[in-house]
């Protein structure tokens, strides 16, 4: 049963001259989350298959939320000793060029381990990655949100069997204020989808990544005329074109200019 709060009772007019201040993100980020609130809380749900760049969309907004205070990155999927946190941060600092001494990463999966870092008071926003991997059921986890009011919290959520939902209670879409989903496309790439944002438009797309094995090669060197040769389908047919050149008119008895055929050329 969710807790009581105090009432409040106001004009349409009033609520309009109450101030509303916004993170000032980046225009990357304030395009794709919108005008999210600086000064109350508000909770993201990030999800999306195996291997589409969850992770990498988590650094990527913990980088971005780091401006602004410190940050608290729980690691309860991936150990940080495993070398995938640390490989991937290193390729984030080498596209982005700086790194943030205001993200805490903390190895843990045990909720009161949570409890007690977010009561010194010292983060303004938590991520859990992911929310399956904690020793509690996820609906303690998603309690932390009135017990820390004051935080934003990030919650990974990993997805069932079909690949198209979250796993774990169906109170989680409905009850965040923006919902993202990673995918892959046949390229190789990775995005990031707008599904649910109570602070911009929904479904719009975010680049996160290209492997480099799923970049098509490009060749450096002008190919000489042997390599095209060598290089074109044995089983090609052939064009024909013809070449028509225009001559300057002569004395005639026509109104218009000769035109005469020079050559045909098998290509």
């Amino acid at each position: 049963m969710p807790a009581g709060r105090t009432a409040l009772l106001m004009t349409l007019r009033d609520l309009h001259g109450l101030p509303y201040e916004c993170l000032r993100l980046a225009e990357k980020w304030k395009g794709f989350l919108g005008s999210v609130p600086a000064d109350e809380q508000f909770t993201i749900l990030l999800s999306g298959p195996s291997g589409t760049g969850k992770s990498t969309l988590c650094l990527e907004l913990a980088r971005e939320l780091s401006r602004f205070c410190e940050l608290l990155y729980v690691c309860a999927e991936e150990r940080i000793a495993s070398g995938t946190i640390r490989q991937r941060a290193r390729l984030l600092k080498a596209h982005r060029g700086r790194s943030s001494r205001h993200i805490w990463m903390f190895d843990t999966n045990a909720i009161e381990d949570v409890r007690r870092e977010l009561s010194k008071g010292i983060h303004g926003v938590a991520i859990i990655d992911s929310v399956q991997e904690m020793d509690v059921p996820d609906a303690e986890v998603w309690q932390l949100r009135s017990e820390f009011p004051n935080v934003v919290f990030i919650f990974v959520a990993q997805v069932d069997a079909t690949e198209k939902r979250s796993r774990g209670s169906g109170m989680w879409p409905h009850r965040v204020d923006i919902r993202l989903w990673t995918e892959r496309d046949k390229d190789g790439s990775r995005w990031a989808t707008n599904v649910k944002n109570r602070y911009a438009p929904t479904v719009q797309r975010l680049f996160l990544f290209r492997p480099a094995a799923a970049m098509p090669s490009v060749r450096k060197t002008r190919p000489t005329y042997a390599q095209i040769i060598a290089e074109r389908s044995k089983n090609g047919g052939r064009i024909w074109s013809s070449t028509v050149q225009k001559k300057r008119a002569s004395s005639s008895e026509t109104s218009k200019p000769r035109r005469t055929q020079r050559s045909v050329t098998a290509l």
